[in-house]
């Protein structure tokens, strides 16, 4: 017999008897899905509730997990939390319920209580009392691990492997404290509650350094009303399951967020921005086709997410997901085609750059990291708008050249490379044209930017220019010479400017240099300079370098 107690405060009170079957049967939310055990379902030997009472009806089901050949939980009962007070209700069974849970995925459920009569109302949380100690002998008496029947003897919960290994399962306080989850839970009167524990089991699964032959399991499991809830179904192109970026060790699957967040990577299980449901993708015979790749995702509680199928879990297609609109007691269908697949935008970048010798080097701000920003067809780059997407461009050790790589969905758009964070290359930007699965290689190169060019200015000292010694028919000019020479009449200058105006204001201009550092001097004779060790003149990519000469520069008389 099972017995249902009443607890409040440290003491139990019987309340009264109930007869509860041995564990069986399956139920599935998609008609016509394949199911796990097909036993019948748990009978019930309680009279049909009345006054203040109802029925609670509690399942349990799983998001698949990879290289499990299945998950056996023990289950020794239920407990329940009014929420108007501490009193509890107890369900004990008389045997053990061993569920493998892998057994019933997606929109499939097993029960493990059924038409259990409880007091109506509101209930705080449901605890689920599993056996799962460390240092036991979980599954060790399973005749046949490769089957999906679990042993029903068991004396802990189990895991097997793949490969055939069994290992005892561990919850820490499983045993002591079980599966507390907490969730308006009302039992109407004289009418059912069907609920459903819904375990993440790609989530749950950790084995610490140390625990073998135990592994560790930290359940996230999630209770869902039965009257709440629809399934996620859908087709997974053949190419994008055979696709070259899949992971050999990682199941194909889709992922399912909440609506607006973007698919990211499983990295803890309780971030905000993590999948709220998972669900393999496995190859299913057709009665009219050949097979297909399909997925069935069930218990997902009404309201739109966004679904995006993996095959490796860092990448996704599509890139922000596809909408999934999840109506209760409905089954939703999202399909992955080919053409959703992203593709890639690749490419290098000229090292001249990065290299503090080339003068595009200038185009550069060391504190600002490099990148390749993508926008939109037709928008021309800018800062004021949010990139569509973008790319850190980095250095290649093994090729060693610069270069960056973005994943886009296909479409149009237009591509500019930037170091600075103010200007791009080339202002207007590149066409980029991103087709399904395809790589596009778009280059940045030094032809794109503008020439690396400045120009060197400034005033003239009257004293100078119209100096006795200077030559009548020699126009008066700034020479400029590469850095390290001092003025002179052999070396030929790399540019030089007339000095223009009258002897109220005397002064020059020289343009198109490229941006490094010089030697300027002025002349008025072709052979003598001013000053005699010329002056300093750095000039910036796009500036004008100011750089007067004063009667002080020329030497002593």
């Amino acid at each position: 017999m099972t017995i249902l107690t009443k607890q409040a405060g440290l003491g139990l009170v019987c309340v009264f008897s109930l007869a509860l079957a041995a564990c069986g049967g399956s139920s599935s939310g998609v008609p016509g899905n394949d199911v796990g055990d097909q036993s019948p379902p748990p009978a019930t030997g309680s009279p049909p509730p009345s006054g203040t009472m109802g029925v609670l009806n509690l399942s349990v089901s799983d998001a698949p997990i990879k290289d499990a050949a299945k998950v056996c939980v023990r289950f020794d009962g239920i407990e329940l939390k009014h929420a108007d007070s501490d009193d509890r209700e107890t369900i004990d069974f008389d045997q053990p319920e061993v569920v493998n849970l892998l057994a019933n995925q997606g929109a499939n459920s097993h029960p493990i209580v059924t038409g259990a009569e409880v007091p109506a109302g509101e209930y705080e949380w449901i605890r689920l009392k599993v056996q799962a100690e460390r240092g036991l002998g979980g599954g060790a008496n399973d005749g046949d691990p490769t089957s999906e029947l679990c042993d029903d003897a068991t004396e802990n919960s189990y895991l097997v492997r793949d490969s055939g290994g069994v290992f005892n399962l561990f919850i820490p306080s499983g045993s002591q404290r079980g599966l507390q989850l907490i969730k308006d839970i009302i039992i109407p009167v004289n009418r059912s509650g069907d609920y459903t524990a819904e375990w993440d089991l790609g989530k749950s699964f950790n084995g610490p350094p140390g625990q073998l032959p135990d592994v560790m399991m930290k359940p996230v499991v999630k209770l869902v009303a039965n009257n709440e809830v629809g399934t996620l179904v859908g087709q997974v192109a053949d190419e994008l399951v055979v696709s070259e970026s899949c992971d050999a060790e990682f199941v194909p699957s889709v992922y399912v967020f909440d609506d607006g967040v973007e698919p990211n990577p499983f990295n803890d299980p309780f971030a905000e921005d993590d999948a709220v449901a998972t669900g393999l993708v496995e190859v299913q015979e057709q009665e009219d086709g050949p097979p297909q790749w399909r997925y069935s995702i069930g218990f997902l509680l009404a309201g739109n997410y966004e679904a995006a199928f993996t095959c490796n879990g860092d990448d996704f297609v599509p890139l922000a997901g596809k909408p999934a609109e999840i109506l209760v007691d409905q089954v939703t269908t999202v399909d992955f085609l080919a053409e959703d697949a992203p593709g890639t935008l690749t490419g290098q970048v000229d090292s001249a750059f990065f290299d503090s010798e080339a003068p595009e080097s200038g185009f550069c701000d060391e504190q600002f990291t490099a990148a390749v920003y993508v926008f939109e067809d037709g928008v021309e780059p800018n800062f004021d708008n949010d990139p569509f997407s973008a790319g850190e461009v980095v250095f290649d050790q093994a090729t060693e050249q610069y270069g960056y790589s973005i994943p886009l969905q296909a479409a149009n758009y237009s591509a500019a490379f930037t170091c600075t964070g103010t200007d791009f290359i080339p202002e207007a930007g590149k066409p980029a044209e991103i087709l399904p699965a395809q790589i596009t290689t778009l280059d940045f190169l030094v032809s794109d930017a503008p020439a690396p060019v400045g120009s060197l200015s400034g005033e003239v000292a009257t004293e100078l220019v119209d100096a006795e010694s200077c030559v009548a028919d020699f126009t008066p000019a700034v020479y400029v010479f590469e850095e390290g020479v001092t003025p002179n009449d052999t070396d030929a200058p790399v540019a030089t400017g007339p000095v223009t105006g009258s002897s109220e204001a005397y002064g020059y201009l020289i343009e198109d240099l490229v941006a490094d550092t010089y030697v300027a001097a002025f002349t008025c004779t072709g052979t003598t300079f001013v000053p005699v060790d010329g002056k300093e003149a750095v000039i910036a990519i796009g500036e004008d370098t100011p750089l007067n000469f004063v009667a002080e520069d020329a030497p002593a008389p």
